[in-house]
């Protein structure tokens, strides 16, 4: 959990992080922004994440319907989980044919590449060939969608999933400012995945498969803080110190302190000494 001060540190990264992009954010802005990665923060499942997303989202980037979907690979095939639906009470997305059948978008190829990756649909189609596909006829046209504003989450070489946010077409396409929010909120919705997804994939307890996190045992028997097992789990993957800083958004000190109650804790002095309790 984020103190106060940690969060003046991501608001402050917010405004200078965009450039001129960001100086068009306001401080209202903003700070709704820090509070929505507060929110991701706490999230303890995907669907709690999922719910929190859609209903956070929705207040500083409009949309008429959207989705998120867990997303793995098999086979060199998308496999779609546990898809969660917002729009009108009264409408569905259809996400079960959506789902089952997993027809071939845009975002397939940006899934496909080692990191995260945030775009609007209409920077990448071809909008003649886009109105005969499949997915448009069958998926958007019946619930006359048109715009999509995405994002796709992979963490080291792992497919997370991804969120897919829509708009009808007289309600205009997803701006530049649209796009740079949720290109803010990436990082921190891509860490939260990779933690609460790869959890339920077997890579909890396996130290040489990706992901590898320290089992809830240790974390009990050494009594360390929710922090601290979020510092040595970064760490154990290969984490370096300033990545830890960035990723969690905490400062040099408070990094520090975090680490030298680790090594009291562990009767450690070093990474090589938790490498040891840890993945020996």
């Amino acid at each position: 959990m984020y103190s106060k001060k940690e969060f003046h540190i991501i608001e402050k990264k917010i405004l200078i992080s965009g450039g001129d992009m960001a100086e068009s954010l306001s401080m209202k802005e903003s700070s709704y922004i820090s509070q929505v990665i507060y929110r991701i923060n706490l999230c303890d499942s995907f669907s709690d994440l999922s719910r929190i997303l859609l209903s956070q989202i929705k207040t500083i980037i409009p949309f008429s319907k959207a989705m998120v979907l867990k997303v793995s690979s098999r086979n060199n095939e998308f496999i779609y989980e546990e898809p969660y639906f917002s729009g009108p009470e009264n409408e569905t997305f259809d996400e079960s044919k959506f789902v089952e059948g997993n027809y071939r978008s845009i975002w397939w190829e940006y899934m496909e590449a080692p990191w995260s990756s945030v775009f609007r649909a209409t920077d990448s189609r071809d909008e003649d060939e886009w109105q005969k596909s499949a997915l448009y006829q069958e998926v958007y046209k019946p619930q006359k969608l048109y715009y999509a504003l995405q994002a796709t989450f992979v963490r080291n070489d792992i497919k997370l999933g991804m969120i897919g946010l829509y708009r009808r077409k007289e309600d205009g396409d997803f701006t530049e400012k649209e796009l740079f929010i949720l290109e803010l909120l990436k990082v921190h919705i891509e860490l939260k995945l990779f933690r609460l997804v790869t959890r339920y994939r077997g890579f909890k307890t396996d130290p040489n498969a990706p992901g590898f996190s320290v089992p809830k045992a240790l974390i009990a028997d050494y009594s360390l803080t929710r922090r601290e097992e979020e510092i040595i789990n970064m760490m154990l993957n290969g984490a370096t110190d300033s990545v830890i800083l960035d990723d969690l958004c905490i400062t040099k000190s408070t990094f520090e302190k975090h680490i030298h109650n680790i090594y009291k804790k562990t009767g450690t002095k070093n990474r090589v000494g938790l490498f040891g309790i840890f993945r020996g």
